[in-house]
Parts: C-alpha cells; structure tokens; sequence
C-alpha cells in the first residue's frame, strides 16, 4: 500500500509540474491529466504536490485578461480545487489561500458567472445533463470528504463565449458552489475531531470570510444572482448538491463580521435579490413555473426564509419595539421599489408570519404597530412605480392581509381604496374584495366611508362594465358588507341599502341577479337573529310595508322571504310571521313579469309562515294562496323551480292542517294529484345548457329527505306505500338503478319522522316481503332483479323495525325458493348468499315461521356449496385412492368464500336451534330436534357435503350442550354421545384423507372448528395420533404464505396438545408486523397476516394453568436461546410482552426459579437490546415490555435494573439515528423515566447524580435541534397563513419533560413512602424535597446553556417554565447564587429573566 500512495504522490508531483508546460490552450489536457491521477491516488501523508496545485490555479485565476477569465470559468478547474480542499491540512490549506488572495478569485469568479453575455447555438450539453462533474468527496457534509471516483463532462468548455452563455455559467457556477461546499464543510468544528492545527486552520480560513457586510455583499450578490439565474431556466434541471445552494449562501453570510448595521446591509444589499428569489420560489403573488426541482425549491425557500427572517425581520421588529424605528422597514421598501410587484408582497407576507414562527411575548398592540409601518410604507414608496406594477403589489399585498387577517388602520385601508381600488376606469374588485373581508367598517364611518360605498355600489348598477369574474367578487362583496353591517348593530341600514339597490336594477340582468343571488338571502337570513331584535325587526318591517311602489314591492319579495327564512324564535314569530307573509303577498304580480327566483322566494316565504303559523294563520295563508297553488301544480311544468316550491308549500299546507284540520282534505287531495301526476311525467335528465331545470329525480329526492313527512302523510291516508317510492325501491334493471334503489332505500329509513312513525316502515315493509315469490316455472330457479332488490331492502332494514310476524312470513316466502333437491343453479349462488344473510339476521330474534323444518338448513347449504362428492363409507378407499376426481358440482371452487359461507351457515344453523333449545321443551321443540339429530346420524353414510354435514352437527352438538333442559334432551330427543361420536369420526377421517392446500383445507378447518366444542379428553383420545400431521400441515401453510390456515391449525394444537410441542412460543411467524395492526383484521384470508388478538390468544392459551417457573422458562427461551434475526423479529416481542403479562414476579431471584432465571434477568435483556434498536418497529414493543416490568413487577428490580433503565435512556438520547429523533421514542423515554421516579424513588437514594444526567440528556435532546427544525415543527405557515397540522408537536414533548420535573421536585406520598422509624419527625415528602434540591439546579443550568446554544421556540420554553419553576422552587438560595456565578453574562440574562419568570408567575405565594 505505501508503494502504491508513493506512486502516486510522484505521478501527480510530476502532473502538476507539467502545468507551467505549453500554453493556455493546453491547459484543458493538462488538468485533465491531474484530474485522473487524483481519482487514482489513494492518499498519503504529504500534500506538497496538491499545495503547488491549489497556488497554480488561484494564480491562473487571477487577472482581467481572458484566458484568466477562461481558467475562473473553467469547471474542472474548480473540480480539482474542491478534491484537493477535501485533501490538504486545514492549516497549509489556509496559508496557501490568503497568499494567492483566494477570496478575491472566488469573488471575481462568482460575478463573472453571474451575469451571461452571449447565447451561442451550439453550448448545451451532448448528453443531456446538467451536471458536468461526478466525484464522491462531494456527495453530502455528512459523507466522507476523501474522493474516490471522479469523472469529467464528456464536453470540456474551455471557449470563452460558450462559458459566457447562461448555460455555461450555470456549468460554471455548480462546479464553484460545489467547492465552496466542500471547504465551507471541512471548517464545520462539530465535524473535526483532528489536532489542534486543524482547528486553527479552520479558524483561519474563516477569517478570510471575515469582512463588514458592505464588503461581503460583493461575493454575495452575485451568489443570489447564480440562483435566480437556475430558477429562471425554461426547463427543470438539477446539479450537484444544487439543494444546499442557499445553505452555502448563508453559511458564508454568517461568517462576516457582524455589527448593529447588519439589518439594514441586507435590506440594502441583499434584500431585493432575495426576495425576488424567494417569490419565485413560492409563488408569491402568482405560481410561476421554476427551473429548480421540488426538492431544491424546498430547501431554497426554507433556508431563504429562515436568513431573511432572521437578518430583516427579527432587527426590523427589535428596533421598531425598543425605539419606534423604522429605518430598516423604509430601506427596505425604498430599494425594492423596482420589483414592487414581487417584492413587496414576498416582504408582507414574512412580516405577516413572524409572530407565529418565533412566537415573540411582545404585545399585540406593537405588533400590529409593526405591521402598519410597513404597510404605510408600501403605500408611500407605490406613488413612484408605474401603475401597473404598483396595482399589482398593492393586490397581492391586501390579498395577503385578507386572508392573515391582518389589523390595518382604516385611513390607510381608505387611501388604497381611492388611489388605487377607484381610480382608474377599470375598477379594482379583486382589491375591494380584500379590503371589506379586512374590514367592512371601512365603509360604515359617516361620510368618507359612505361616500365611497356609494360609489362602488353605484358600480353594481352598470353590469356591462363588469366582466363575470367582477360579478362574482361583487356579489361577494356585498355578502360581507352586510355581515358588517350585522356586526355594526345596523343590518336595518343594509336591507334600506338592499331593496334601494334590488328595484333599482332590472330583474332579469346581470346587476338584478347580483342583488337577488340566494347566497346573500342566505347571509341575511342568518344574520337576523343575532343582529335584531324584535322591535327592530318590527321597525324595518314596517317600513318595508311603506315601500308601495310596483319596483319596490317586488323587490321586497327576497328580502322578506330571507326574513322569514331567518326567524326562529318564538318572540320573532309572534310578532313577524303574518307580517312577513302580508308583506309578501300584499301585491299581486302576473306570473310573467315576476321573475323565476322571486317566485320561488314567494312560496318559500309562504312555506315557512305555514310551518309556523296558529291554525287560524295557516287557514288565513291557506285560502289566499290555494288559487295560485292549484294552478301551477295542475298546469305549469314539472320542471320548473317554482313548482318545486309550491309543491312544497302545498305541503307545508297539509302538515299544518294534520290531522282534523278544516282544510286538510282538499290540500291533501291537491298533493296525492300532484304525486300522480308526477308518477305517470317520464324521467327527464337536465341538458348542459339547461342547468335550472328541475328533474322527476329533484321531486322525489326532496320527498323522501329527512325533513319531509310527506311519507308518512300519504301511508296514513292512502293506507299503501306510494308507488313511485316502491318501484324506485324494488323495480331496478341494471346496476346504476340498484345503486338509486339502496340510495333512495337508505334515505327513507334513515327520515326520522318515519322512524318515529311504525306506519310507513311497517307498510314498506309487508310491500317489500310480499315481492319475494315462489319462483313460477318448472326450469325457473333464478331470482329476478326485483327479488334480489327486495331482498336486499330487508337486510338494510333495522332489524327493530321487522316484527316477528314480518320476520315469520318473510322467512316463510324465502325457504319457498328453495329449489328441489339436485336442482342448485351455478349461477345464482350470489343471490343465495344475500337471502342467508337475511336468515341469520332474522333468526337472531325469536321467528317459528311455519312447516319449519331442520333439512331447509341443509337446502340452503347446498344452494350456496354445491353439492360436493357423494362418498359413502363403503367408496372410503377409492376417494382416498382417488382424491383428485372431479365433482358433480362443476363451478369454479373460491376455497376462502367456501370457508366463510360455512362460517355463516353454521350461525344460522346455531341460532335456530339455540331458539328451540333455549325455552320450555314443547312437542314443536321436540319434534324439530329429533328431526335434526335422525336427518344427521341417517345422512351420515351418504355425505352430500362432509363439511356441511360437521358444519350442522356441530351447530347442534352446541346448542344441545348450552341447553337449560339438557337432560330431559339427552334422555329422549337427541343421541349426543352418537353426534359427537359422528362428528370425532368424520374430522378423524377429514384430517387422514385430505390434503392440506387447495380444496382439502377447507374440510381440514372446518373439522378442527368444529371438535373444538367437545370434551378436551375425547379430543386427545381420538386425534392424538394425528398430531404429526396436523403439526407438518400446520408448518407448510405458515412457510408457503397461507399464514391464517396454518395459524389455526397451530392454535388448536397449542390448547390441546401443548405437551406435545417443545417450544410452543417459539414460533414461525410471518414477516409482516401482528403489532402493527388493531387486531380488526380480515382474519379470513387463508393468506392474511397474523393479527395482534390472535398472536395473544395464542399466547393465552400455551400459559393458560401454567405455573410461573414455567412461564419464567418459556420467556428464558424466547430472550436467550433464540437467534437473533427471530428474537428481534416485532412479533416475537408482542409475545414476550403477552407472556410478561401473564408472569406475577414471585421468583424475585434466580435462586429462587427453577430454570434459574428471573424478571431482574429478562429487565437487563431487554434494556440492552432497546438501546441497539435500529427501527421503531422493534423500538416500540421492547419498550413496552421493559415499562411493563418496571411499573408492575416493581419487586422483582434491583438497584442494577434501576440504573441501567436511566443509563440506557440518557444512551439513546445521545445518539444520533432515527430511532432516538422520533417523537414517539422520546415519549417512551420519558415515560421509563416517569416509570423509575414515581415506583422506585427510594432506589435514587445515594444515586440522585445518575437520573440528573438522565434528565439533562432527556433535555438535550429536546432542545438540540436543527435551526430550521422548530419553525417547520412547531407547524409550519402555509401561504394562506393556515397552521399546517402536526401529531408530535414539541411542545408536547416539552410537557412530558416538565411532568418529570414536577415528579422529582414535588413528589407524591406513595413514591417517598417508607417503614418510618417511631422516633421520626420528619415528613418524608420535606425530605426527598431537599435531598433533590440538592441536584436539580444542574438541570436548570442545562437549560441555560442549551438557551444560549439554540433558537428555541417560545412554545416550547413556555412549557418547561413549569418544570424549571418546580426546579427552582426546591433550590435554597445558596445554590441559586451559586448557580448565578458559575454562569457567564449571557447566561446571566437568561437566569435573570428566568427567575422573574418564577418569582413573578411560578412561586407560590402562600395564598
């Protein structure tokens, strides 16, 4: 290895020599020959040969002339500087770059590449990408920084006006950036771990950086300038480590030398740039495509907005707050004025955040104090930016303010209304839009509000000058105009402003439908009863009744009818209901001159009055609107909206007039001849050009809506279910009417006024039953559409709402379908499987339907299975000899299905005869279940379905065990002993003769399922010999995928021959995670995984009678016998847990088990292995498992269990993984911690020092995050100012570390409790108190220090300010000062603030 580093070092010794060879043109071969005999050396101790090379190309750097230029421009050139950076000492490295003035190359570099000058054709890349250099030392900060593979462009661009065009400038720039990438990383101190001389060269190399920020903007500017220039590409492209760009940028930035000025230097220097930039990237004041990829345009838009927070925002916000200065605020917007339309809005919308983000305790008022010097100072510099920029920005900027809801003054929200909103000829809606949801009372103020109010709705009357999109956001204008005008305590000026505005315009234009739209009828409508009272509303009632004249008396036609839409109350009623009405239809119109909307006004208006009205009222409403009703439900079309309505109407008539009304007769013949007339009208379907057209669908939607008791109206009249209501129940054809049938059948049932109501459900009901038919036809064994709807009606109908009569007579119409015995169709098992599952849900509750009889059980088996093989005792040997011959049953065999449809016959099987065994013993009872037991025992020597047959056996076998009277059955009714006799026999001959995939399976399952109900010493005598076998059908479906069929093989096995397995826990189990899941799992799937409740059944079932030396065995095994890959699998530790569960920790040494071994044991295992997780997946149950044993096996710890917990949680918190960053493994921890102190305080006793460093690491590691973590964390901003969500916030986490806190410092009784001795004074509690007062001082420093190192949120230090309270609140005042001189000023300022804190909101006062 050394010959080979000395070849190498020679080899590139003599390539860099060859530099000072030939001339410039050459240069390209050259360091191309040094590129490759960097990628070949493996690295040595000298680096004199790399030194001459960093000299050689700074010095060809440097100079104007152009093949200077061409050498700065150069990629390679740059990629060779970036791999010897990785390379040289940091020392001689930083020698080496201030002798050739390296920050004066990199800064002529970087505004050379800035600003492209020509565009030639032939500059793009042949192959297409977009990075021309490759190497792994520059992979990631993260990664190692020694190259290993380097490789060229395939297109070396050393032509001066190729490297001028933008393209080769960005060539440039990635190659440069990546460099100052490599040395920016290689000076990061928390990654050196060398001798002092690189600490000191990393500090010297920064200090070449280390310029006043006037002198740092020249390197700077441009740096931004390269980015913009990527972002503005016509096409996405990505380059090397393009993403940390912006992080290099700021990296740079933080290293100049920082002074008061700073603020105002960006604002100055760096503001524009990076607001552009910044908008580009977010979208800010419209999306706009970028030529960055997603990933970048993240990380761009993080680390932008994290630097202009911090270096504008934050000094912006401070200087304002400490001396009402606004001079970086003024720069700032005075520098940007010629990117206004981006920049402003980009600045508004940081501003507008930063209270959210960094969560200042400043008060509101100053913030908003804040805010309105900005905006005033957007609205000052507008003036001097043309028109259209400055309407643009001001746009965006209130667009912004709207949606933050940010609190402008109303002088400054009147002046962007007239100078920019109203002054031009095209009107600004999009602007008035934001500015009245800002806020409305901008237009209330007397006078200049007003004025200007009026003169935007004066622009309401000229519709032709507004475009559709203006009479949208005028139409909404108008609607927070009158929430305004509510919140003003004045909604009456609003309807005067309304009805002025309304009779103004013309009904059928675009200004009549701007004021007549439902939406603000709805807003007023809801507005009334919170802004009105009743005298009020008396008062705008009647001068409403004054407004006479024909415009005005229409107009008050939707005003009143949302008046009437919005009263409730009963004092609203009592004095406006007539009112409204009279007011309505005090005036008669011709049916052509009102318009549709205020017609369908009208009759609502009408259909509330009567909803609400005395008898008398409704009466007086009824005889005025009857002529008008009549005529349009018998003449005008259906289709109409207005009919709809004064169907409704005539409705609401009905209601008002039921039952024994004085006109409920002829409004209820009106109805029923509408709803026939509506029955025979063909179904229609709107056109697209005809969207207000009203359809059949529209009518019998609303008929059957939850807020109608139309139904029910016409069952109790008519006494039969409305036709149309049945057949768009029952009569369905295809599939989109079944799915309108279930639709229309759910909405019925779910209307509460017919769930209230037996009648109609009733009704519906014996309709529904009395569809389902015998099939007519010899050859006719098919179920009609109809059938099938029907039957599906039923299995959605409630079963409360089916009495047993209904369940008796539809039972009765279903097993009369049965076909004859052989006659099973092979394609109507669908059919078959919905009318079991109406079975089982009817016999759930008492039904003897008539000639009830055990063989419909079998027929409806048969239906569904298929008949199977018929195999007789005596044909045993040949099925055996024959096990492949094809059945008699020739459709396609689904194996799972088969298994299910088994499981839900044997329920309907158990219920019916639970039903008869579960009463008195009657001749019926008797007669049926001897007829059960003989139909059994004779069919058992012609199987026509073994399963089947051991599917009813068992059901009956059950049902007759769990009989009250089980004797007087065994006596005389049924031969139990000869059942189970049957059913051992065919589950023995089952298990022997069937294979274990494919078909054989399901017999296989359905046999085990069904011993499982008799006597464990029957089951062990007759199936033990087939152990074996069972265990290898069990082993093969677990290893071939069929993990549920071989799980339940393996459950029957563990509960009845446990003794047989050597290790029944150590189990094969499938790769999926059981503790995953919620145990609701498909558990049917022969090939699903194995579930949670099953994994602790199982375990259940092995432990069950065990003794604890047995159990303490078992978890022996499962911790320290087995391999590794098994003990760490997730399911494997959902066991161990289970089984911890069901150990009680009696054996509290080794000594004392058996098998030597104990939970003290199994704790140290378990710990170990936990701090060695590499995935949450395996974290989380070991956790559990050890906080389980801590908490409720306290008296199996020792002192070594109590110190290894909280060793073992300061040992993740320090390491670096994902594991240890998840906030789920950080409540865990603290959750162990919590665990210790409240259980096994007395242990800390003399070991006090262990849990403190356990809680400065738990404190570390809550804290110690990366700065642009919090902001994103904490919940992230989105453009609409919305809080993204987040499940783990930190300050929850920070509320866990307080409650530890507040455990140690103000312990509960039962943590401190001990035998006291009988001379003992003191309080146990004073005690522990003063002992951790002693220590817990150092968790406070640490949060002190770890203050000063990081950005922490507010959020999150106003959670730790009740556990630091509780800290110091335990702190004698010697420790305090103490703590005060053993911290520097900084930390001083933070104590100090800290203790206010405490002494002003934390100590208790004795009060």
């Amino acid at each position: 290895m050394s010959d080979e580093v000395t070849t190498g070092e020679a080899a590139l010794v003599r390539a860099v020599r060859a530099l000072d060879q030939g001339d410039i043109e050459t240069t390209p071969d050259k360091l191309e020959r040094v590129w490759h005999t960097l990628s070949r050396q493996p690295g040595g101790t000298f680096h004199a040969a790399e030194e001459m090379l960093v000299r050689w190309l700074l010095k060809n750097m440097t100079g104007t002339k152009d093949n200077f230029e061409r050498v700065r421009r150069y990629p390679l050139a740059w990629n060779v500087l970036g791999a010897v950076f990785s390379w040289i000492p940091l020392f001689s490295l930083a020698k080496s770059l201030a002798d050739r003035r390296f920050v004066a190359v990199l800064q002529q570099t970087l505004k050379d590449i800035s600003e492209p000058r020509t565009t030639p054709k032939a500059v793009t890349r042949t192959d297409g990408a977009d990075s021309d250099v490759e190497m792994g030392d520059v992979a990631s900060p993260a990664s190692s920084l020694i190259p290993r593979k380097r490789k060229r462009s395939s297109s070396a661009m050393f032509i001066l006006d190729a490297q001028r065009a933008a393209e080769g400038c960005l060539q440039s720039a990635e190659a440069v950036l990546d460099a100052i990438r490599i040395l920016l990383s290689r000076c990061d101190l928390k990654s050196l771990d060398g001798t002092p001389s690189h600490r000191m060269g990393a500090e010297h190399i920064k200090s070449l950086f280390s310029t006043s920020a006037v002198e740092s903007k020249d390197f700077l500017v441009p740096f931004l300038a390269i980015c913009n220039m990527a972002v503005d590409r016509p096409e996405k492209g990505s380059f090397k480590e393009q993403s940390l760009w912006i992080s290099n940028f700021v990296a740079l930035w933080d290293l100049h030398l920082q002074s008061a000025s700073d603020g105002t230097d960006v604002a100055l220097h760096l503001g524009s740039q990076s607001l552009n930039l910044l908008g580009k990237l977010t979208g800010i004041p419209r999306p706009r495509p970028v030529g960055v990829g997603t990933a970048v345009q993240e990380r761009w838009t993080r680390d932008l907005r994290r630097f202009l927070a911090r270096n504008i925002i934050i000094p912006s916000k401070t200087a304002f707050l400490n001396s009402r200065s606004t001079e970086i605020i003024e720069i700032a917007t005075d520098i940007m004025q010629h990117s206004a339309g981006i920049a402003y809005p980009v600045l508004f919308d940081l501003f507008t955040n930063s209270l959210r983000i960094f969560g200042e305790k400043a008060s509101r008022k100053d913030y908003e104090a804040w805010l309105q010097a900005l905006f005033d100072s957007i609205l000052e510099k507008l003036p001097n930016i043309d028109t259209g920029r400055a309407q643009a920005a001001i746009r965006a900027v209130m667009e912004i303010a709207a949606a933050r809801d940010v609190p402008l003054s109303i002088s400054s929200l009147l002046a962007t209304c007239k100078s920019y909103a109203l002054k031009s000829s095209q009107k600004d809606w999009d602007l008035l839009l934001s500015v009245v949801k800002l806020n409305p009372d901008v237009f209330l103020i007397p006078k200049e509000g007003q004025a200007l109010l009026d003169q935007i709705l004066q622009l309401t009357q000229k519709p032709d000058a507004l475009s559709r999109q203006d009479l949208i956001h005028a139409s909404q204008f108008i609607v927070i105009l009158a929430d305004g005008y509510a919140k003003g305590r004045d909604l009456s000026s609003f309807i005067k402003i309304w009805l002025k505005y309304l009779a103004a315009a013309e009904p059928d234009t675009d200004s009549g439908i701007l004021w007549g739209r439902k939406e603000l009828a709805n807003a007023v409508a809801d507005l009334i009863s919170q802004s009105l009272n009743a005298n009020q509303l008396l008062d705008i009632l009647d001068w409403l009744s004054e407004q006479t004249g024909h415009p005005e008396s229409m107009a008050k036609i939707p005003i009143l009818g949302a008046i009437s839409a919005g009263i409730s109350s009963e004092e609203f009623i009592n004095v406006a209901n007539m009112k409204v009405f009279d007011g309505i239809f005090a005036k008669k119109f011709s049916r052509k001159e009102l318009p549709v909307a205020f017609s369908v006004a009208r009759w609502g208006a009408a259909e509330k009055c009567l909803q609400r009205g005395t008898a008398e009222e409704c009466g007086r409403i009824w005889t005025q609107v009857k002529p008008n009703v009549e005529h349009v439900l018998r003449k005008s079309s259906i289709s109409k909206e207005e009919t709809l309505a004064a169907f409704k109407c005539c409705t609401a008539a009905w209601i008002a007039n039921h039952p024994g009304g004085v006109y409920e007769d002829e409004v209820a013949t009106l109805t029923c001849s509408f709803i026939d007339r509506l029955e025979e009208e063909p179904e229609s379907k709107p056109t697209l050009g005809d969207s207000k057209k009203v359809t059949k669908e529209a009518h019998m939607s609303w008929i059957i809506s939850p807020t109608s008791r139309l139904i029910n109206l016409l069952v109790g009249r008519n006494g039969t279910i409305p036709k149309f209501l049945l057949s768009s129940i029952i009569q369905v054809e295809s599939g989109a009417e079944s799915r309108s049938a279930l639709a229309t059948s759910s909405a019925v049932l779910d209307n509460e006024n017919n769930a209230t109501n037996q009648g109609p459900v009733t009704k519906l009901v014996d309709t529904v039953i009395s569809l389902i038919q015998p099939f007519k036809g010899a050859k006719s064994t098919k179920a009609t559409p109809s059938i099938r709807a029907a039957v599906q009606f039923l299995i959605d109908v409630p079963v409360e709402a089916i009495n047993r009569p209904q369940r008796e007579a539809c039972m009765k119409q279903l097993i009369s379908q049965l076909p004859e015995k052989g006659k099973y169709e092979n394609d109507g098992f669908e059919y078959w499987r919905a009318v079991l599952s109406l079975m089982v849900k009817l016999m759930g509750s008492s039904t003897f339907y008539e000639d009830m009889s055990f063989s419909h059980l079998e027929t409806i088996g048969l239906c569904i299975l298929g008949p199977g093989w018929p195999i007789e005792h005596s044909n045993f040997s040949k099925f055996v000899m024959e096990p492949n011959r094809p059945s008699k049953d020739d459709r396609p065999r689904d194996h799972i299905r088969e298994r299910e449809d088994l499981k839900q016959v044997g329920e309907l099987a158990t219920l019916t005869l639970r039903q008869m065994t579960a009463g008195g013993l009657e001749d019926r009872e008797k007669t049926y279940l001897a007829g059960a037991a003989s139909h059994l025992l004779a069919n058992t020597l012609l199987l026509p379905n073994s399963c089947l047959w051991i599917t009813l056996a068992r059901a009956l076998v059950s049902a007759v065990q769990d009989a009250p009277d089980r004797k007087r059955l065994e006596e005389g009714v049924v031969d139990l002993q000869e059942l189970k006799r049957c059913v051992l026999n065919l589950a023995e001959f089952n298990i022997e003769t069937h294979l274990w995939h494919g078909a054989g399976i399901v017999p296989i399952l359905t046999s085990l399922e069904a011993v499982n109900i008799l006597e464990e010493q029957t089951i062990r005598g007759i199936l033990y010999p087939l152990v074996p076998k069972l265990r290898e059908a069990s082993n093969w479906l677990l290893d071939n995928g069929s993990h549920a069929a071989g799980w339940e093989i393996h459950m029957f096995l563990a509960k009845h021959f446990t003794k047989t397995m050597v290790s029944p826990l150590k189990i094969k189990l499938p790769a999926q995670d059981p503790t995953e899941g919620d145990g609701a799992a498909d558990q049917s799937h022969f090939s699903s995984a194995i579930t949670k409740g099953e994994l602790s059944e199982f375990v259940d079932v092995v432990v069950h009678g065990a003794d604890e030396d047995t159990k303490l065995g078992h978890l022996k095994r499962l911790l320290v016998d087995g391999e590794s890959e098994e003990r760490d699998a997730p399911g494997r530790l959902f066991i161990i847990y289970r089984l911890l569960q069901h150990i009680k920790g009696t054996r509290t040494t080794p000594a004392a088990s058996s098998v030597g071994f104990d939970l003290a044991q199994a704790h140290s295992i378990l710990c170990n292995r936990l701090s060695q997780s590499n995935s949450l997946a395996l974290f989380v149950p070991i956790v559990k498992a050890v906080h389980l044993i801590l908490d409720q096996k306290a008296g199996c710890m020792t002192q070594w269990n109590i110190e290894l917990t909280l060793s073992t949680v300061a040992t993740i918190c320090s390491v670096t993984s994902s594991v240890a960053a998840s906030p789920k493994t950080y409540k865990w921890l603290c959750r162990l911690v919590e665990t210790v102190i409240k259980r096994h305080r007395i242990r800390l006793d003399g070991h006090f020092h262990i849990l403190v460093t356990t809680l400065q690491a738990l404190l570390r590691r809550l804290l110690s995050r990366p700065q642009d973590a919090w902001s994103y964390d904490t919940g992230a901003i989105a453009k609409d100012g919305n809080k993204a969500t987040s499940r783990d916030q930190p300050q929850t986490r920070a509320k866990l570390f307080s409650r530890l806190m507040t455990l140690v410092c103000e312990p509960t009784d039962a943590s401190v409790s001990r035998s006291q001795a009988a001379n003992s004074l003191g309080s146990e509690k004073d005690k522990a108190k003063r002992y951790a007062g002693q220590y817990m001082y150092l968790v406070v420093m640490q949060y002190i220090k770890l203050h000063l190192e990081q950005a922490v949120p507010h959020e999150v230090s106003k959670a730790l300010e009740t556990g630091m309270n509780s800290a110091l609140d335990i702190t004698s005042q010697d420790m305090l000062k103490l703590m005060n001189d053993a911290m520097d000023p900084s930390g001083r300022v933070i104590f100090k603030e800290l203790y206010k804190q405490y002494h002003k909101f934390g100590k208790w006062s004795g009060v």
